[in-house]
């Protein structure tokens, strides 16, 4: 099951400064049909202070059924 989209408070690693924003603790690509812009913009998050980019720690479970945190570097989640 994919978890429904959650609002945090994020304080960027870089200028400390905090925002608001949402994100999805699970993705499921088995069940929802996710783009690859979708998935990045789940679980990675722009300080709009310094545009510094915050990974977060989305778990994502492939279309193939392999189980992993984020987006994948080569955007094989995402078919």
């Amino acid at each position: 099951m994919t978890s429904p989209p959650e609002q945090i408070v994020i304080l960027c690693p870089s200028c400390g400064q905090e925002f608001e924003t949402w994100w999805r603790p699970s993705i499921n690509l088995q069940l929802d049909d996710f783009d690859k812009e979708y998935l990045h913009e789940a679980s990675v998050k722009a300080c709009p202070h310094c545009e510094t980019e915050v990974r977060l720690a989305t778990l994502v479970v492939d279309r193939d059924g392999v189980w992993h945190l984020g987006e994948r570097d080569d955007g094989s989640n995402a078919r």
